[in-house]
């Protein structure tokens, strides 16, 4: 079966270079793909012609683009044909199977909001990342889920279980950890922590099928591997995601300051050269592909926006392995079930 991925290929702080070139290493990895390109045909028809002509490819061109600098809202209005806009069109249009961006995550946000439609039974949209953790716990596979980390600022209990079913699916099938072990995050491991909505989450998460629930961890826990998928609202997600990133770099700040400073700082960190290169590995987003935006009907994997053809072909692969796994029909059976169980509950949730 071909599977049909878009791309944007405007999209990025190296675009369109870096994106035509991770789409011509998708394709050559995987013949059975074919891939849509949105974009500047006058920038992206060179980059193909470089390759062989059989690549299984089509552009669709437009001049028009966001840049990271824009307002989202704004750009989305007023930007009708939008390498963005035109590429979630074309998916919502069912030209293709998912789509792939690596441009600005609120304006890929807001129009994915605007063209596709959600999920039967779920209110929101969730931003989900992958993040690298420490081996300190029995069955961790070294990542784990983040979600929210910015589509829904401030959400209900009845969308944080929802969060919770979309994150396990999607790290079961598409990460392939058997059975993951969902937590909310919260300021204490009580049930009675965190204020009336994420009580009453703990409470249905607590009961909820099919969810392999094992309760509350704080902030400590994040990195340490003691849950595969951690749920919650976006606003906190996002400080959360943007504090690890700061905190990352000034690691690799004071790892460059330490190696000009003295010659023994210098030796010991080329003794350790093996393990940084395994770590930097291991925190390196180009290798986990991307952050898929859950919710919708179809799937939208946002890769980072300093993506190079190495994290575009690996988004472009999640992408694939996502549709291939009929990742959003799975998720919207998991939350009929569950509103089914839960209908009259809702009113106060």
């Amino acid at each position: 079966m071909e599977i049909k991925i878009i791309v944007d290929a405007m999209g990025g702080d190296f675009a369109p270079k870096e994106i035509v070139l991770g789409a011509i290493k998708a394709l050559k990895k995987d013949r059975d793909l074919k891939l849509i390109l949105v974009g500047d045909e006058k920038l992206i028809n060179p980059l193909l012609e470089q390759e062989s002509s059989d690549l299984n490819v089509e552009v669709v061109h437009t001049d028009q683009f966001i840049t990271m600098e824009e307002s989202p809202k704004a750009a989305i209005k007023e930007k009708t044909k939008a390498s963005i806009n035109l590429a979630m069109q074309l998916l919502a249009e069912n030209q293709g199977d998912a789509l792939v961006s690596a441009g600005s995550t609120g304006a890929t946000i807001l129009s994915a909001a605007k063209f596709l439609p959600v999920i039967p039974g779920i209110e929101r949209s969730a931003l989900a990342t992958v993040l690298p953790t420490a081996r300190l716990h029995p069955g961790n596979h070294g990542i784990s889920l983040l979600i929210d980390v910015g589509a829904t600022l401030h959400c209900t209990a009845k969308q944080l279980v929802h969060f919770a079913y979309m994150g396990s699916y999607y790290v079961s099938h598409v990460l392939e950890i058997p059975r993951p072990r969902v937590a909310l995050l919260n300021n204490g491991t009580e049930e009675t922590k965190g204020g009336e909505v994420l009580v009453k989450t703990y409470r249905y998460l607590k009961d909820a099928p099919n969810l392999n629930f094992i309760g509350n961890i704080e902030g400590t826990d994040i990195l340490k591997g003691t849950a595969d998928v951690i749920v919650t609202e976006g606003f906190v997600g996002n400080i959360v995601l943007k504090t690890l990133e700061g905190a990352s770099e000034i690691l690799k700040h004071a790892g460059r300051y330490a190696y000009r400073k003295r010659l023994t700082w210098k030796v010991g960190l080329a003794l350790l050269s093996s393990g940084v290169r395994q770590l930097k590995k291991r925190t390196d987003y180009s290798e986990y592909g991307g952050a898929p935006i859950l919710g919708f009907k179809k799937l939208v994997i946002k890769a980072h926006g300093r993506s190079n053809a190495k994290a575009i072909a690996n988004a472009i692969g999640v992408a694939r392995q996502s549709v291939e796994q009929n990742i959003a029909e799975h998720i919207g059976d998991s939350i009929i079930e569950f509103n089914k169980q839960h209908r009259l509950d809702f009113i106060d949730i």
